[in-house]
């Protein structure tokens, strides 16, 4: 089964040190059932990487998707 967790990240400009903007973060992972796939956010502390491998986001949603 695969899900996607979806989360938001703030970033901060340098030049100014302003912090509010936020990017849209996700990434799919296949699990066996729902249940692992919040036990394996859960042992992570509420955090997964980035698809792109650049970036670690708090998980707000998790979704089965087809």
């Amino acid at each position: 089964m695969k899900f996607k967790f979806k989360g938001i990240a703030s970033y901060e400009e340098p030049v100014n040190n302003y912090v509010g903007a936020v990017k849209n973060l996700s990434a799919v992972k296949e699990f066996g059932s729902f249940q692992e796939a919040i036990d394996y956010v859960a042992n992570h502390k509420g955090f997964l990487m980035s698809e792109d491998g650049k970036s670690a986001f708090n998980v707000l949603t998790i979704s089965e998707i087809e």
